[in-house]
């Protein structure tokens, strides 16, 4: 049963809750009934992707840190996250009138710091943005929607990094729409062109930068929607440095700031300013 407490602002409201209702794992049949709350549990997640702070200092409202924890690391083993992101992304596209799957796809990567407890072998050195620590890459739709997303050390190419995630995406819908992929610079090259024509019949774009002293920043055109998806990121305190021990962790994190997202989206919650 949920219990009332005072409330945050990343609490689920009860529409929210009832879209991912259905993904929580279910309580064992052996042993003692379930006394955690699970909504509490998943509002407890929120909290930390959004505030940034670490398990030990989770509010003491919510349930203990170490069960939030267990039940975190349960829905990851069990690819909930992923599950749920799935489903929220095909019902915000339908609900903005577009097909479930996209035909187009935009393309980039983020270098991001890590903090100490991040494992050595998962991390390197991106000697062009001078960064110590990983390489989000991240796929978005038109919508810019997280479409799917692959981290990985900071050294790691991105043609290597924008195959890994594509791969992805073609495991998801084997039976693909996507025709067009649209990406900057650093993908460039027959590898990656040769790869999007193979797995995906289609074709890769490589942006231009219109950006001059005379006009300024002029964002690429549909480019820009996956630099808006690491904006949105820049949202929760959490992603600003990537603090995960585990590559798997930092991925569960990204797609929970995206269901968030596509949370509000399908059930706006009034604006508390």
């Amino acid at each position: 049963m949920f219990v009332q407490r005072s409330g945050y602002d990343t609490d689920l409201s009860d529409d929210q809750w009832a879209k991912i209702r259905k993904f929580i794992p279910r309580a064992g049949t052996r042993g003692r009934e379930r006394e955690t709350d699970m909504r509490s549990v998943v509002d407890a997640i929120f909290y930390i992707v959004v505030n940034g702070c670490k398990w030990r200092n989770l509010p003491k409202d919510f349930p203990p840190w170490q069960t939030v924890y267990r039940y975190f690391v349960l829905m990851r083993k069990k690819d909930k996250w992923q599950k749920i992101h799935h489903a929220l992304y095909e019902e915000v596209r339908e609900e903005a009138g577009k097909e479930s799957q996209p035909s187009l796809l935009v393309m980039d990567s983020q270098s991001v710091k890590t903090g100490k407890n991040a494992a050595a072998i998962t991390r390197g050195f991106d000697g062009g943005k001078k960064v110590k620590g990983r390489k989000r890459h991240l796929v978005t739709d038109s919508l810019g929607l997280l479409v799917d997303i692959v981290v990985t050390p900071a050294n790691m190419h991105d043609t290597k990094g924008g195959m890994a995630v594509l791969k992805k995406i073609k495991d998801r819908w084997n039976d693909s729409r996507i025709k067009k992929i649209i990406a900057d610079k650093g993908y460039r090259g027959e590898l990656l062109r040769g790869f999007v024509q193979t797995y995906f019949n289609g074709d890769i774009e490589i942006g231009q930068n219109h950006t001059s002293p005379a006009k300024g920043f002029v964002p690429a055109e549909k480019r820009w929607v996956v630099e808006r998806g690491f904006a949105w990121l820049g949202d929760y305190w959490r992603l600003a440095i990537d603090r995960e021990r585990l590559i798997r962790n930092s991925v569960s994190f990204i797609r929970i700031a995206f269901i968030r997202l596509m949370l509000r989206r399908l059930c706006p919650v009034p604006s508390l300013w």
